[in-house]
């Protein structure tokens, strides 16, 4: 006869109802018939699956105070982290969590500055990753431009490579972005219009020691790179 895989009924399992639970405990916890103080421990834990309702997740940590000292092998959980203690050297690792309701095919996910991981959303076709004040972005090599038309006051940012000022109707200034983030980018800016308004190109640092300066013919471009403090024409 085989016994059951249940704990034992209260007066329905008279004379086996200690084969019934001893059935019952070792199917997940550890016994080798001995005086072992490492029996009873669990040898294997199998969780059933959760369902839609509110309170059946099948594994629910409680916010918590950290361990003074890690402990290897220990999962913890303080506030909106999840810890795990590795065997080298006792460490406690910070599990990266992320997330993924905005997500899309071709994101990427980096470290900032609280350890959390933030998504960079996929670039433009033709774009290479760079690095922007210590933080990746999406930018522009030589030979890959990106290219835009402006007919009202426009700033660049370090997704552009080409501005292709049009001042047809109206004055332009085309405005750099601050130096300081933008080391070793380039830029090129060049007027399309024969009209006789002005095209401006500004900046809030100095372009080859001036605050701005005119395209006056049309056709005419410059190119402009940042070395980290102030912009110079190429």
């Amino acid at each position: 006869m085989s016994v059951p895989q249940r704990l034992p009924i209260v007066d329905s399992d008279d004379g086996t109802w200690g084969d019934i639970i001893r059935q019952y405990l070792k199917k997940e916890h550890y016994d080798d018939d001995t005086d072992n103080p490492a029996n009873g421990g669990h040898q294997k834990v199998t969780i059933r699956p959760g369902t839609a309702a509110a309170g059946t997740a099948p594994l629910k940590f409680s916010s918590g105070t950290l361990l003074t000292a890690p402990e290897t092998g220990a999962v913890e959980f303080n506030t909106d982290s999840l810890y795990f203690t590795i065997t080298t050297g006792s460490t406690r690792k910070k599990v990266a969590l992320y997330d993924d309701g905005a997500g899309a095919t071709g994101d990427l996910y980096y470290r900032d500055s609280g350890g959390n991981f933030v998504r960079l959303p996929t670039g433009s076709n033709g774009q290479f990753l760079k690095t922007t004040s210590g933080l990746p972005t999406w930018g522009n090599l030589n030979g890959s431009f990106v290219t835009s038309t402006k007919t009202s006051n426009y700033t660049i940012s370090s997704g552009d490579t080409v501005v292709f000022a049009d001042a047809s109707s109206a004055n332009v200034t085309i405005s750099l972005p601050a130096a300081a983030g933008l080391p070793g980018y380039r830029f090129y800016v060049k007027r399309v219009d024969g009209a006789a308004h002005t095209v401006t190109v500004a900046s809030g640092d100095t372009i080859d020691g001036m605050a701005s300066f005119t395209l006056d013919q049309q056709y005419t471009a410059v190119g402009l790179v940042s070395n980290g403090s102030a912009w110079y024409i190429l």
